[in-house]
């Protein structure tokens, strides 16, 4: 099982801004260059979190983002579930596939239970939790 690419990089982003200082910002130009990764994901990546209620915007000179909400409230399983597809197989598609054996097999069934066990593991965490290290992440950030 692997996660996509959205959901990596949205996962960083809230790391990154869950170790600033409340009130702090960040761009997603400094994120990208932090990470080493494309400027044009990130800023996407940001734009659906602060759509999605994560991260609050400032526009403008000066401007950036924070968390819109502490990161003790924000799950790691709740994140997973807003960015990204967990139909793993064709018959969990929302359209329900074009699978010619999905009413007789017991994939789906099986897959299922998969999904629900990750999202119970990964509900068990926070951002928080995630970024509890905050002091070693500001120093690997550059952060002062």
């Amino acid at each position: 099982m692997e996660i996509s690419q959205f959901t990596d990089y949205s996962l960083r982003v809230l790391i990154r801004a869950a170790v600033n200082e409340p009130g702090e910002l960040i761009t997603s130009r400094q994120v990208a260059e932090e990470y080493g990764l494309s400027y044009n994901h990130i800023t996407k990546v940001t734009h659906n979190l602060a759509l999605n209620g994560y991260l609050k915007t400032v526009r403008g000179r000066g401007g950036g983002f924070s968390l819109a909400r502490p990161a003790s409230q924000i799950g790691i399983g709740e994140i997973v579930r807003k960015t990204e597809d967990m139909s793993y197989v064709e018959c969990l598609r929302s359209d329900g596939g074009k699978c010619c054996i999905s009413t007789a097999c017991h994939l789906k069934v099986i897959f299922i239970e998969a999904r629900a066990a990750l999202l119970n593991v990964l509900d068990q965490y926070s951002l928080a939790d995630v970024a509890k290290r905050k002091s070693a992440l500001r120093k690997i950030f550059k952060i002062k």
